[in-house]
């Protein structure tokens, strides 16, 4: 069973390493990725973990259209980081909490359709404490490998301003996700 959930944990965790391109592409500071990463491993681990204890009411319900709602959210995500307003000099501190609860809304995005696979592995009967631990373990390493993917394109993209990039990049995430549904 380790080595099927390892693989799902990689499937469902690309988005989040896909995603964290653009997030690591925005500047932030080595202390905020290493939060991303750890808020992102814990909303992977822990989606599933709920859609398994959700039962299958709910996910006849939300099956189809999870996966779209998170598509729905991450496309939102990137056009705000293209179109936002930009009023750095007297905005700082309102930016920075925004960043964080659009840290939050992009983890809750990237695996709200982890609820359909805890409701699949719950009907499976998997081991629920080693599917969180191995969904949270992919999850980090994958977006500790994004956020420093998009450190070195940001550098390399010097001219284009870091919220356009992190918009694009979610965008593009969005679109790759929906093509793949």
């Amino acid at each position: 069973m380790l080595t099927q959930l390892l693989l799902i944990g990689l499937g469902i965790g690309l988005d989040n390493g896909l995603a964290a391109i653009g997030l690591g592409a925005s500047g932030l500071s080595r202390r905020l990725q290493w939060r991303v990463a750890i808020i992102f491993a814990v909303f992977e681990a822990w989606m599933p973990v709920l859609g398994i204890w959700a039962g299958r009411e709910v996910a006849s319900v939300l099956g189809r259209s999870a996966h779209v709602v998170g598509i729905a959210i991450l496309a939102l995500l990137g056009l705000y980081s293209l179109f936002k307003r930009r009023d750095d000099d007297d905005e700082i501190e309102a930016v920075e909490r925004a960043r964080g609860l659009q840290i939050v809304l992009l983890a809750i995005a990237l695996s709200i359709d982890n609820l359909t696979v805890g409701f699949s592995l719950g009907i499976l009967r998997a081991p629920l404490a080693l599917a969180g631990a191995v969904f949270g373990s992919v999850s980090f390493l994958l977006t500790v490998a994004g956020l420093e993917a998009g450190r070195f394109l940001a550098a390399r993209l010097e001219h284009l301003p870091a919220e356009r990039l992190t918009g694009l990049v979610l965008l593009a995430v969005a679109g790759w996700m929906a093509a793949m549904a």
